[in-house]
């Protein structure tokens, strides 16, 4: 390309205008705060501190991206399963994720935790997906919430901190097997249970996973034994009107438990401190609740 001289000058005006309307930033020298950390912080070298932070915002991000991966479409699939086969979707998601935002913390704990809250904004992700699957998927999305945002976690090894974290984490695995055993056991049509129908149904079988992952965790407690207690509380009424569906479309039509499709299931798990996971994360991978549930059913795990 041929530069010419009012390419210069144009240059030149738009440099101008910039220095004009932004004067150059000059360094400030910022009084020491005062140390707000706990005693157990104090000698955590700022180095070492600071890489906890960020391992406690990428468990944030991890779990957000799960969360994300798992919004249902409708009550049979999920945004991963839209995402696998679309590249516009795909991209959407990896641009959301992109997106993710801290807003909360980093909060010290005297126990050796360093928490994080982050969120992320789902508005252009669910655009795109109404349009690649359509008015059905809008009506299930916009029910859920705009934004996203988890808590991820990170302590000092060897902490206390680091034990309740991993106690934490044990309970959940407990609590979404109570739910998969107390959700399998329900009585939807006569004495015959949700396990009977989903266990030999692999879409089944997908949608009764998508249900115990879509557990409601209401609250966490750490306990003077050095135990956790996790309580979560999900609905079952999508899952028996999938099953109910999809046997209508097979040419049998059930008449359900009217109780059973408006049940709505609480239960506590508890946990010790166990090995760190694979991943390092507070919180079970999605595989790793597709391997509880499994073991429920007794059956290879669902694969979305």
């Amino acid at each position: 390309m041929k530069i010419t001289p009012i390419f210069y000058a144009l240059a030149g005006l738009s440099l101008l205008g910039a220095t004009m309307a932004t004067a150059a930033p000059k360094p400030v020298i910022k009084a020491a705060a005062e140390n707000k950390l706990p005693e157990i912080w104090q000698n955590v070298p700022t180095a070492q501190r600071l890489s906890l932070v960020r391992a406690a915002e990428m468990d944030a991000l991890r779990i957000l991206a799960e969360r994300i991966a798992g919004l249902s479409l409708d009550e049979e699939s999920t945004v991963q399963d839209l995402a696998a086969t679309s590249d516009t979707v795909r991209g959407e998601l990896a641009a959301v994720l992109r997106g993710v935002k801290t807003t909360e913390g980093p909060t010290y704990h005297e126990d050796g935790r360093v928490e994080v809250v982050r969120a992320v904004k789902i508005n252009q992700l669910v655009r795109t997906i109404t349009e690649k699957k359509g008015s059905a998927a809008k009506v299930t999305l916009d029910n859920q919430q705009d934004t996203l945002d988890a808590l991820g976690n990170a302590a000092i090894p060897g902490s206390l901190g680091q034990k309740r974290i991993l106690a934490k984490r044990a309970a959940e695995m407990d609590v979404y097997r109570r739910l998969a055993e107390r959700v399998a056991g329900v009585q939807i049509v006569g004495e015959t249970t949700l396990k009977d129908f989903v266990a030999s149904d692999d879409k089944l079988r997908a949608s009764f996973s998508h249900t115990i992952k879509s557990a409601e965790i209401t609250s966490i407690a750490f306990n003077d034994d050095g135990t956790a207690s996790v309580e979560a509380t999900l609905k079952i009424g999508p899952l028996v009107r999938t099953i109910v569906r999809q046997k209508s479309a097979q040419g049998n039509v059930l008449k359900v438990e009217e109780k059973a499709e408006q049940m709505e299931i609480t239960e506590t798990g508890n946990g010790a401190p166990t090995e760190e996971g694979a991943d390092g994360s507070s919180a079970p991978s999605s595989k790793e609740v597709d391997t509880v549930i499994s073991s429920v059913l007794a059956v290879s795990p669902a694969v979305e």
